[in-house]
Formats: structure tokens, sequence, C-alpha cells
């Protein structure tokens, strides 16, 4: 009997202490499970209690966003936004907005409003054509996206719309930034424009389908530092549409601007200057990498393209697209350098002169001929012209660079060989893209005895040096990487990354946000006596040689450079040569001071009458009467050369 009740006892205990268990730790769970909720109900209420109802009465009431304006872009004369003239800049316009609720969100009814307004306005109903297909359309309406009738209506709209008592009550105006470009085809290659969000824009750019962003230039490059951050409001309206009531939440803040190192003088000067052609001219400091002016013709009209005319801008865009006018030619296109190249031809060899002996006094004569020997039995001799038929007598250096004597340089290339004239190349960066701060740039192309066996199958020749060293074969640069190679001559083998955003700064308090500084790409060891012996050959160029004729002229300074005429697939009459020329001034001034322009026009007959004329122009605007002093009264030359022969 006891041994039972002992047992029982036993039972009874360990069933109380296993309850009194299960019972501490449900009170632990119920105890941690209201400590968890007066938490987040601290959280919710007081450190989110603003956010949270905000986001309520966005719910509850129709929230619209306040879209932000885009950055202003000024030139390197910026002083403050107030005094300044914007190269690029906005204005507001109102917006036709249709009021779908009052349709009751009816796709059919809709669609019957567009009839009657399109008709009480004179719009054409193929305006609509594209928003009114199926069954995009109907998915807009249904899901209460607005629908835009008119973009940046004009006065005379305005007030159309609200004679008609049958369209007004339907009709919402809008204020909608719109961009404005001072400048228009002039710039455009430079500012880009703005457009509407693509599928793949979308689903690859952090956009949203009501935002504008870039598309080209600098509108694409610095779309994020320019697009601003929107705000937004809340409106509550009555059942007819009416705004009863309406408050900002957040004002929207207008994205930064942009300070260019472009000079729009000479910016337009270049522009007009190659109108007619097709081409492109650069204009740049050679001691820190700034752009003064990039032009590329033919262009297009950013305001068309940035329009709230959806069919001007189909239209144009078909015309500029045919006609290849979105290309930027300084940064996307690459050619033979012609003669240009034959001052990098020198340098190399002048920098290998200890190997070959050379100095800028070593003489070839000229006869208007160079006969390359046949190393092959059975294989004739491979005759190269030069572009002066009769010849040009014996020169040096100097004067064969006046003179732009491709026998001259034949002889050279064969005597010095390609290796020296290629790695140069490749040290000058010619084969390399800029890194300059526009989108869509391409590499120029230096060939090599590899890359020729690779692509071709054969070995590389004599011939295709003698070729090399009057910069036409397989060679092929874009104008603006070299430019640089020049830019580097100049300053003795340091190239600076070319640059056109010189400050972005603050649109509130027009404080600098981030500067520019140069920055050095390379650094090649060339003796100053290279440079020195290069620099007196393009001097005498202009003083009295292939550019004199163009840019020896009162009003002008001083100016040196080399001329180019690159031979095309379509050889036959001068008309099928490119242009080119490359050139600085003041001749004698500091680098610092100096101003570097590269004109490459296609099919331009020869450097002197296609491309100097246009290189003279950019320079009187780059230095009007006044800003410069000529060191010299420079004497014309005594028998000027018609333009059109000279290379």
């Amino acid at each position: 009997m006891l041994g039972g009740g002992g047992s029982s006892s036993a039972t009874e205990f360990r069933l109380e202490r296993s309850f009194r268990l299960r019972l501490y730790m449900f009170s632990g769970l119920v105890a941690f499970a209201l400590i968890a909720f007066v938490i987040q109900l601290f959280n919710l209420q007081i450190v989110q209690g603003t956010n949270n109802s905000l986001k309520a009465e966005k719910f509850v009431r129709k929230s619209e966003t306040i879209p932000a304006a885009r950055g202003e872009m000024f030139d390197r004369n910026f002083l403050t936004p107030e005094t300044s003239m914007a190269l690029v800049s906005n204005y507001s316009s109102l917006d036709a907005v249709l009021n779908t609720s009052l349709l009751k969100y009816d796709p059919v009814r809709v669609k019957n409003f567009l009839q009657e307004f399109a008709r009480t306005l004179s719009i054409p109903m193929s305006y609509y054509e594209e928003d009114l297909l199926e069954p995009k359309f109907s998915k807009k309406i249904k899901t209460k996206k607005p629908f835009v009738l008119l973009e940046a209506i004009s006065k005379a709209q305005q007030e159309r719309i609200s004679v008609f008592d049958n369209i007004s009550k339907y009709v919402i105006l809008v204020p909608s930034p719109r961009r404005i470009y001072k400048m228009g085809p002039a710039l455009a290659h430079v500012t880009g424009y703005i457009g509407k969000p693509s599928k793949t824009d979308l689903l690859t750019r952090e956009i949203k389908s009501y935002q504008w962003l870039g598309k080209d230039g600098l509108e694409l490059q610095y779309d994020s530092r320019l697009r601003g951050t929107d705000g937004f409001r809340i409106q509550k309206r009555s059942s007819e549409g009416n705004i009863e009531e309406e408050r900002v939440v957040e004002h929207s803040t207008p994205g930064n601007n942009l300070v260019l190192t472009i000079d729009k003088d000479i910016q337009l000067a270049a522009y007009k200057a190659l109108k007619g052609a097709r081409g492109t001219a650069i204009a740049m400091r050679p001691s820190t990498g700034e752009i003064l002016a990039m032009a590329s013709n033919p262009s297009y009209d950013p305001n068309v393209l940035s329009g709230k005319s959806r069919s001007e801008r189909t239209a144009h865009y078909k015309r500029v697209d045919a006609n290849g006018g979105f290309l930027n030619l300084a940064i996307q296109s690459k050619f033979p350098p012609a003669s240009t190249y034959k001052t990098l031809v020198a340098l190399a060899a002048l920098e290998s002169g200890h190997k070959v002996d050379y100095t800028p006094e070593t003489s070839y004569q000229c006869n208007g001929s160079y006969t390359l020997k046949s190393t092959f039995a059975g294989v004739p001799d491979q005759v190269f012209y030069c572009w002066e038929k009769g010849g040009h007598g014996t020169n040096d250096l100097a004067h064969a660079l006046q003179k732009s004597c491709s026998v001259y340089f034949y002889n050279l290339g064969y005597k010095l060989g390609s290796d020296p004239i290629l790695t140069y190349s490749r040290l000058f960066l010619l084969d390399q893209k800029s890194k300059v701060d526009l989108p869509g740039e391409i590499a120029g192309q230096v060939p090599s005895p590899a890359w020729k066996k690779r692509i071709y199958g054969t070995r590389w020749f004599d011939g295709d040096t003698i070729n090399l060293s009057i910069g036409q074969g397989f060679m092929s640069v874009t104008p603006l990487s070299m430019t640089l190679f020049y830019a580097g001559l100049l300053n003795k083998g340091q190239i600076y990354q070319p640059y056109i955003v010189n400050e972005i700064r603050d649109p509130l308090d027009n404080s600098i946000i981030n500067r520019t500084d140069p920055q050095r790409l390379s650094d090649i060891p060339i003796q100053s006596s290279t440079v020195e012996a290069i620099k007196t050959g393009l001097r005498l160029v202009v003083k009295n040689g292939t550019a004199a004729f163009v840019l020896n002229k009162p009003g002008l300074p001083d100016i040196a450079g080399k001329t180019g005429t690159a031979q095309t697939r379509r050889r036959g009459s001068s008309g099928s040569n490119h242009a080119w020329f490359i050139g600085y001034a003041p001749a004698n001034a500091p680098v610092s001071e100096q101003v570097l322009v590269a004109v490459f026009v296609e099919y331009g007959v020869g450097g002197a009458a296609g491309a100097a004329p246009v290189a003279r122009e950019m320079f009187r605007a780059a230095f009007p009467p006044g800003s410069f002093k000529r060191t010299a009264e420079i004497p014309e030359t005594a028998a000027p050369i018609a333009p059109e022969n000279v290379q």
C-alpha cells in the first residue's frame, strides 16, 4: 500500500513539473511576442511615423510626381547662373492631359473623346495612331495611367480648349519642364539630346517611364548628374475630377549644372566653316587637354529631337540617320592621317637618329618619284610618286615638311624601317581611345607585320613601309587621337586626357561639387632638339609652304601646322581625296598659351583647300583682334601655290 502511494505521488510530481515548465515556456513566448509587438508599434508609430503617414496618405489620395528640372550647361566663361548664358537650359510649358476618371476608365469612351478632341483642335487622328494600338491602349486606360493629349501646347491651343465646354472639363493642363539647346546643331554632338526611355532603358537603367533621359553626348554621359530628384504632391479630387486639396510633400531638386571647357565662339566658328562639307573640327588646349570646340557635320537639331512633337521627332530622326548625322566624326570615325603623319615619322627618325645616322640636316633629292627596287625575280620595281610631279629638289627635314615632299619621307621611311614608326605610333596612343568624356568613342588602328599576317595572310613588305611613311596604307586614326599626338609633341611627350566638363556645380548655391584636374595619359621621353626641329618645319608650312596661301594672312596670329591629303579607294580626281590640317597658334608662345586646332574634311580635295580654311576661321575666333601680337611681319609666299594642288 505504501509503495503504491509513493509511485502515484512521483507521477503527479512529474506531471506537475512538466505542466509548470510548459506554462513557463508559453508565458515566455507570450511575453516575447508582446515585447516584439510593442517594439514594432514604437517603430511604426514613432521612428517611422512620418514616412508611414505619407505612405498611407498616398494610398488613400492621388499622388502626383513633380518632375525635376535637368541641370543646365554653360561654356567656359561661366560666372553665375544669373549672369551667364546657358548653352542648354530649361523652360516651362503646359501639357494637356485627359482626366480618364471622368470617363470611368472606359477605353471606348476615351476613344470617342479623342475623336471629338482631335476634331475640335483640327488634329489628324493619325497623331494618336501609335497610342491607340491594342491591347496597349486598353491596358493603359484600365490601369489608370495618365493619357497625354498634347505636349507643350501653344497659347492658341490653350484658348481653344477653354472655349469648348464639351472637352475642357475633361482636360487638365499640367506644367512640364522642357529642354532648350541655344546652339542647336552647332553643339549637338557635344550636348546630345534627351528623349523618352525605351524598353531597354527601363530594363537596364535606373529610370522611370515618365522621365526623360540623355540619349547622346553629355546628356547621356552625365545623365545621372543632370537628372535631379523628383518630388511629389498629394491631391484630393472630387468625383468630377476637380482638385479640392493639394499639398506638396516633397519638392523636386534640379539636377547639377555642368560648366564646360567649350568656347562658344570657337565652336560656332567651326560649325559654320564646316557647313556644306562632311567633316569635323577640334580645338583644344594642348597643355591641359581642355576641349575648346568639337564640331561635326552633318549634324542634327537637339531641340527637335527633345521636342514634344512626335511627328517632327520621327521625321527629323529618319533624315539625320539616313545622312549619318548622328556620327560624331571627331571620335567615331577613322581615316588615314596622310601627310599630317609625316611629323610622327620625322619624330621617330630623330629619336632613332643614333641608330640610323639621321639628323634634321639630312637631305634627300626629289625628282617627282621614288623607285623601290624589287627583291623578287620577275617582279618589276615599284614606283611611288610625289604630289609635285616636277619634284621638290633637294630638301632637309624642315623644308620637306614645308613642301610636304613625299619622296623625302619615302627615303626616310625606307631607311628607318617600320618598327620605330609603329612603336612611336603606339607610344602616342594612336591605337587607343582617348577617354574623352563623351559616349561612343572608337580606337584607331596601328598595323604591324603580325597583324597583316593574321588579317591578309602575307608578310609585311617594304612597300607597306613606304606607304606608312606618308600616312597611307593600313594606318587609320581618329581625328581626336591625331590631335593628341600633336598635343604630345608640343608638350615634349606629355599627353593629357581630353575632357569637356570642367566643373559640376550645385544648382541651388552654385558651389563646386567636382572639378576636373588635367590627367596625364602618357609621358614619352623626347629630346628638346627633336621637338624644335619639327616645329621649325611646321612653322615654315604656314610661313611660305603648303598652308601659306590660306593661313599667312593679316589679322591672324603666328600659326604653325601641317596639311594632309589622304587618298581614298575612289582614286582619280582630287575630289576623291580627304583633307587634313592640324596646327597651333601663337606659334612661338609658351604651350600654356597655345590653341591646337585639327580639321578633317571628307573628300575635301586637299589639306590646304578643304581643311585649312576651316582652321583659319577657328583661329580668328580664338584670337580676336587685339588679343595677340605677331612676332614679326611674315612675308607672303612669293609664288602662292593653288590650295587644291598641295598636300
